[in-house]
């Protein structure tokens, strides 16, 4: 956040993307017009060149590069466990038990809280599980991403075995300020757990829609509403995402030998569980879901081409067909990057935090800090540097204000998890968009209502808090 402060010309590109994505639905095409605006306001007609550099950087970034790594062998692993119906054996099982769509989506909600460890593994594991199910359950695709985008980052932030919580505690052990809360990183960690208002909300929030007590309204209402007149479960801009489903009769007609090899595959439960069990103990034992998903990979080779589940050749264009499906992920990734780099140089960031600077009083600081970096990391998608990067300008503030520190610091991790779940191009969305084979944008604008209640709630929690705790 060392970039220049252009005033409230900063606040453009921001809305511009907004306006842009409501309006074309086309994500990458709104990230990319929205980066370039910034670049000219702070370039003018000099734009070009550094423009074109910064696009070089985005696609070379070593941390942004890991990302897409994952999220490219996520696809090829995904591919392997639809094409072996290892996930049709665990739709078979429960089917047994779960006879009615609440069921579905509370089975659904069950499975993110379940498997904490990691938020993209959550993501992949439930949505692998229960899809099929919420299908025949004629369950709006809208909402099934609803429910496992929200039981992924708030649960891994709750329960603190994740990448998440060793990020944040990392971060705040190195703030002088942190030290009253506790003396050591994990130590801090527990003591301001109780002050995650957002993530606890909205795992709570979510199972009170799940069982109709929250009813359905904005997107979520409109996507039942299509079902109910139309049976489609994806709106027509997602068409893209479910041609496989589309074309599954024409495929099915088609007498290659690839269409009856697949038919003659019959469903094993050990075709899921044992890839998956990989993925979760190497991710354990190694602390690092690359080389977990990797293992899984690996496994899946073991078990399904020497059984003669998949020849070879079945084996490779299953995961050219998983990198395929990536792909989009992929370059949202670098583009985002880009945009973040462009809105970063004319100082949105320092802009916020200028504004909201006067209004920093003891009793209304860790609110205003869930605001303000909530919606930094909803603008920027940028979850990680944005908290990592405000946090030494916050604590400090709150320290001399008089505010509470573990409030404050719960609020910081609150805004993140925000920013996670909203933003329309997060990685955490546009992971669980692609699990459940549904346009990021359309996911994104369905949910808004959710997410604004339980903001609005998470908000007023923490002016109580400050005005109690002050």
């Amino acid at each position: 956040m060392d970039g220049t402060n252009l005033g409230i010309i900063t606040l453009i590109p921001a809305i511009s993307f907004l306006v842009f994505a409501l309006v074309t639905k086309k994500c990458i095409l709104s990230i990319m017009l929205s980066g370039i605006l910034g670049y000219i306001f702070y370039y003018k007609a000099a734009f070009f060149m550094p423009m074109m550099d910064a696009l070089q950087s985005a696609a070379c970034d070593a941390d942004n590069n890991y990302i897409v790594i994952i999220c490219l062998l996520f696809g090829c692993f995904v591919q392997l466990l639809r094409q072996s119906q290892g996930a049709v054996a665990v739709g078979n099982l429960a089917r047994k038990y779960v006879k009615s769509e609440k069921q579905v989506l509370f089975l659904t909600w069950l499975c993110g809280i379940i498997i904490f460890i990691d938020d993209y593994l959550s993501i992949l594991v439930t949505a692998n599980c229960v899809m099929t199910l919420s299908d025949e359950h004629k369950t709006p695709r809208e909402m099934l991403c609803y429910i496992i985008n929200t039981t992924s980052a708030p649960v891994c932030l709750i329960i603190p075995i994740s990448a998440w919580v060793v990020f944040f505690s990392g971060v705040f052990e190195q703030q002088k300020e942190a030290a009253v809360v506790g003396d050591s990183a994990m130590s801090i960690y527990y003591h301001i757990m109780p002050y995650f208002f957002y993530p606890f909300l909205c795992v709570i929030f979510v199972l009170l829609v799940i069982w109709g007590v929250v009813p359905k309204m904005g997107g979520i209402k409109k996507a039942y509403q299509r079902v109910a007149e139309t049976g489609q479960l994806w709106p027509a801009s997602s068409n893209m995402q479910n041609q496989g489903d589309e074309l599954g009769e024409v495929m099915g007609a088609i007498s290659d030998d690839s269409a009856k090899e697949e038919k003659e595959v019959t469903p094993h439960l050990w075709a899921f569980v044992v890839p998956m069990a990989v993925v979760i103990i190497v991710t354990l034992w190694l602390d690092d879901i690359l080389y977990g998903v990797s293992c899984g990979i690996f496994a899946c080779f073991l078990l399904f081409v020497p059984t003669r589940m998949m020849s070879l050749g079945k084996f490779c264009d299953a995961c050219y067909k998983g990198l395929e499906d990536m792909l989009f992920i992929a370059v949202v990734l670098v583009t985002s990057l880009f945009y973040r780099e462009s809105i970063g140089l004319i100082g949105l960031p320092d802009y916020l935090i200028d504004v909201a600077g006067p209004y920093m009083s003891a009793e209304w600081l860790p609110a205003i800090a869930f605001i303000l970096i909530g919606l930094v990391c909803f603008a920027t998608g940028n979850i990680w540097s944005v908290p990592a990067v405000c946090t030494p300008i916050i604590l400090p503030l709150a320290a001399s204000s008089g505010a509470s520190i573990p409030l404050t610091l719960g609020a910081i991790i609150s805004a993140a998890c925000f920013g996670a779940q909203a933003c329309f191009y997060s990685d955490v969305t546009l992971l669980s968009a692609s699990a459940c084979r549904i346009n990021n944008v359309d996911y994104a604008v369905a949910q808004l209502p959710y997410i604004g209640i339980v903001t609005a709630v998470s908000f007023i929690g923490y002016v109580i808090a400050g005005f109690v705790m002050a």
